[in-house]
């Protein structure tokens, strides 16, 4: 096991400490509501640890691919306390889609939601196929301190592997933990997978670490008035999810602002917040929507705490070291930089995939491949460098154009991609959803306005929704098929 040198101590020694001082106090609240306090969670890892210990050797790697908050903390926890390396799986996943992933990263054991669930769910172990095979390549495929790989989709959809240390997951929830000032008061709403480094390292594990309450609402299965409901009973002091949640609850009906009485803290992160949306919440409800930039690769690098609002990331929190590179031709003005990060939470880089690495791993410093403009009073992203649109040689970001539209009367959301054009290499294109108000000719003429001539969109579609990923991102591969087929109806 990691001994997180210089980020405090590791996380089972830090959690059991909090679970020890405070036993009774309210560690979390599942799905379903049930309720586990601090001793309960403890004796679940504790038991967690027997089984493992029971089952799975020094080269064998965990998938961890449970739904069930208790169950998944409890293992979570316990392959921290074992050194188990440990590959975190969305419980979602198809059994070929799962077969596929463990194959991917060498996983010779699963941890699954036992079924059907019984008390906090509990959890079965099986081996994988090739099991043998597996310990022999990942003997040679991790090195000495991996711990947690986090998946994520590259742009071919295949997953790349995030491969971090015990040492570098435990200096993220301390620096964040830091920006959050949490206290035992503190009732945390967590609404994204806890696969997800948003839902672990961002929201679950700071709370747990401050001896405060994490509530877990299931993604995919929300509404706004239901989540609204959810806050309000169990008085929610921070909560943090994307957009698309906050699009829920401004545009729930008969939601009153009451529900957010409690709440001091509001952030969204993991997708581009539009300013519109932004303003729109805090009118509506009276509470200040900040957002949070970062990658799985590193954790949190900018928090708008200072609420700056109109879309800015803030400026990047104590802990983390960056430097502004120059943008690559093309790609906008002087004031856009890439960003380059690093600091004691950076991954050691993914699971045997060098290309991969070598692209946005660079003597230690972390290639966001993101484009920033560095105001002194907040940073703004401007898009990333691969979703730029060539419109003959002008490289155009999106996001800047997703967000003027969705400030245009009629437009409730919008995907903005490249479409291939054999006179300009590529088109802007724009995916709308739309409302009565909606007018063409009136958004146009306000984009004239707003826009630049290269950002102006030459193609509109329309559908009742803008396709999202699981996880609530917009997903940019769907939006292009939609504008592929639909080609012959654009306008």
């Amino acid at each position: 096991m990691t001994d997180g040198t210089d980020t405090g101590p590791a996380l089972y020694p830090a959690f059991r400490a909090v679970a020890l001082a405070v036993p009774g106090a309210r560690a979390l609240v599942g799905y379903d509501g049930t309720e586990a306090t601090y001793a309960d969670l403890l004796a679940g890892v504790d038991a967690a640890v027997g089984e493992l210990a029971a089952r799975l050797g020094p080269r064998d790697v965990l998938g961890l691919a449970v739904d069930d908050p208790f169950t998944f903390l409890s293992l979570y926890l316990a392959a921290a306390r074992l050194g188990l390396v440990t590959v975190l799986l969305d419980s979602r996943l198809s059994a070929p889609e799962r077969t596929h992933h463990a194959a991917r990263f060498d996983v010779s054991w699963l941890a699954l939601d036992r079924q059907p669930a019984s008390g906090r769910g509990g959890f079965t172990l099986r081996e994988t196929d090739d099991a043998e095979h597996h310990r022999a390549r990942a003997a040679t495929g991790y090195a000495p301190g991996d711990w947690v790989v986090h998946c994520t989709s590259g742009s071919t959809g295949e997953p790349k592997g995030i491969v971090m240390s015990q040492a570098a997951i435990a200096a993220r929830v301390r620096l964040w933990g830091g920006e959050l000032e949490l206290t035992p008061a503190d009732v945390v709403l967590c609404p994204l997978p806890l696969a997800h480094c948003h839902g672990i390292d961002v929201l679950t594990l700071p709370t747990l670490l401050a001896g405060a309450s994490v509530v877990f609402a299931r993604p995919g299965r929300l509404t706004g008035r239901g989540l609204a409901r959810r806050i309000e009973d169990s008085a929610v002091t921070l909560m943090s999810g994307l957009p698309v949640l906050y699009q829920l609850l401004t545009d729930a009906q008969q939601v009153p602002p009451s529900w957010a009485r409690s709440l001091r803290t509001v952030i969204s992160g993991s997708a581009p917040l539009g300013p519109d949306l932004q303003e729109r919440f805090h009118q509506r409800f009276g509470v200040p929507l900040r957002q949070v930039y970062g990658l799985s690769e590193i954790g949190v690098i900018c928090f708008d705490k200072a609420h700056t609002g109109h879309g800015s990331i803030g400026t990047p929190i104590a802990g983390v070291e960056w430097r502004l590179a120059p943008a690559p031709d093309g790609t906008g003005g002087e004031d856009l930089h890439e960003l380059h990060v690093r600091g004691p939470a950076l991954a050691r880089g993914y699971y045997r995939d060098p290309e991969a690495s070598a692209e946005m791993f660079e003597d230690g410093w972390l290639r966001t491949r993101d484009l920033v403009r560095a105001d002194p009073g907040g940073w703004y992203v401007r898009g990333r460098l691969s979703g730029f649109i060539n419109v003959a040689g002008h490289k155009v970001g999106p996001l800047e154009i997703e967000a003027a539209l969705r400030g245009c009367p009629g437009v409730l959301d919008s995907a903005v991609v490249g479409v291939p054009d054999p006179e300009q290499t590529e088109r802007v294109a724009a995916l709308l959803v739309t409302d009565d108000r909606f007018d063409l000719a009136e958004v146009r003429r306000l984009l004239a306005e707003r826009l630049l001539s290269p950002q102006l969109p030459q193609r509109y579609a329309y559908v009742p929704a803008i396709p999202r990923t699981p996880l609530g991102k917009t997903d940019y591969t769907a939006v292009r098929r939609i504008m592929h087929a639909q080609e012959g109806s654009s306008q």
